[in-house]
């Protein structure tokens, strides 16, 4: 029992004195943020005799000013078309292109200072993650980051190439389409019905070789010779034979050529890269020569240009344009030319590259789009347009009107 109680007391004695130790470190950790000077200033101390101002802080050294700097958070191909969701995402994602804090003493004159500057500009080469946007890096004009290093290739996106296809005034929206344009391409192919064996298209020809056994007479009628001739018939169209209801067999053929099946199809969001064939950068002025002066007292003979009349050329109209796709869209469009698809394009909406889903448009979903019920007497197909009726000749009376 008494053992226990020295016990106790040890314990007891122990705690205060940690209570102690605890409330010394306390109070000389407070006397000495009390007399810490703050931060940036100093304390005059005086000569030691105590007359010296002790604690009258001087007055803090000022920061150097800062800029904001346009820095990409990303990774941009040359060509690259920066837009208003590149500085301000719709989402909670962070954005492309930011602005950082620089000290203004280390920045250039051709370093962007402002989102803005870049909205709406192209990258004239890669622009890297992390890297600071310099004046020199963007071209708000494509042919411009296309003459100066790159050419055509430096307006593609990344995993896409480029290729020409034929292009004209209606396909072409009234020539509405420039470079840096967004469209879609509208196909329609027409498929034929064609013989599996020949694979040439339906309805096949047909040749019949006829032998008709002929009988001659001599002069004199004492001899008879029969001879056989053989005689060729072609049927083109073939068609077939049935019986009419004379019962009589008829030959029964098409009266016009196959029509085609007609279907309709859509790629979509394809770049412009160029209309019109590609120019290269202009070649460098050369000096006019100074022309060689006259002897003296000859006459100088002075063309007259007003007289003649100014003649200004005709500008051929494009008839190519260059689109950037994927290589797979690319072969899908070769296919087309070669196969004598009919190609259209649509103009997009700027910035808008969203895709949507669109069925292929044929006969059967015309039927089924617009509820078109079809009489069940008799077949049913697309008519071609009829033809343009001709006006009759112009029979109005030019006489002058006199009776004699």
């Amino acid at each position: 029992m008494k053992g226990r109680t020295i016990l106790i007391v040890l314990i007891i004695v122990l705690l205060l004195g940690s209570l102690g130790i605890f409330l010394f470190l306390n109070s000389q950790s407070v006397d000495s943020e009390t007399s810490a000077p703050a931060d940036g200033a100093t304390i005059n101390e005086g000569d030691g005799n105590g007359d010296g101002n002790i604690g009258v802080a001087e007055p803090a050294t000022p920061l150097p000013p800062m800029v904001g700097v346009v820095v990409s958070n990303q990774s941009f191909p040359r060509g690259y078309y920066i837009t208003e969701a590149d500085i301000n995402p719709q989402s909670d994602q962070l954005p492309n292109i930011t602005v950082e804090q620089r000290l203004a003493a280390s920045i250039g004159d051709n370093v962007v200072t402002s989102l803005t500057d870049v909205v709406g500009m192209f990258a004239r080469s890669d622009i890297y993650q992390g890297q600071t946007f310099t004046i020199d890096m963007l071209a708000d004009d494509p042919r411009i980051a296309g003459t100066e290093k790159y050419g055509p290739s430096s307006l593609i996106p990344q995993g896409q190439v480029a290729a020409a296809l034929p292009f004209d005034r209606l396909s072409g929206v009234a020539y509405g389409l420039g470079a840096g344009d967004y469209i879609d391409i509208m196909l329609t192919f027409n498929f034929y019905q064609i013989d599996e064996e020949f694979q040439t298209y339906l309805q096949n020809d047909a040749v019949f070789y006829l032998q008709e056994n002929v009988t001659t007479t001599s002069e004199d009628g004492s001899e008879e010779q029969t001879e056989a001739r053989p005689d060729i018939l072609v049927i083109s169209p073939y068609g077939r034979f049935e019986e009419i209801p004379t019962g009589d067999v008829a030959h029964v053929y098409p009266s016009e050529n196959q029509r085609p099946i007609v279907v309709s199809m859509i790629i979509q969001n394809a770049k412009v890269i160029q209309v019109g064939d590609w120019s290269p950068r202009e070649a460098a002025q050369i000096a006019t020569p100074t022309p060689t002066p006259l002897p003296e007292g000859e006459p100088t003979v002075t063309p007259d240009y007003a007289a003649q009349g100014e003649v200004t050329p005709i500008a051929k109209p494009p008839d190519v344009i260059l689109l950037s796709l994927s290589p797979q869209q690319q072969l899908l469009l070769k296919y087309a030319v070669e196969s004598y698809a009919d190609i259209d394009y649509a103009l997009r909406q700027p910035n808008n590259g969203q895709l949507y889903t669109i069925d292929a448009v044929d006969l059967d979903y015309m039927l089924q789009r617009f509820n078109i019920e079809l009489p069940s007497t008799y077949n049913y197909s697309i008519d071609s347009p009829l033809p343009t009726p001709v006006p009759p000749e112009d029979s109005t009376d030019t006489s002058t009107g006199d009776d004699g």
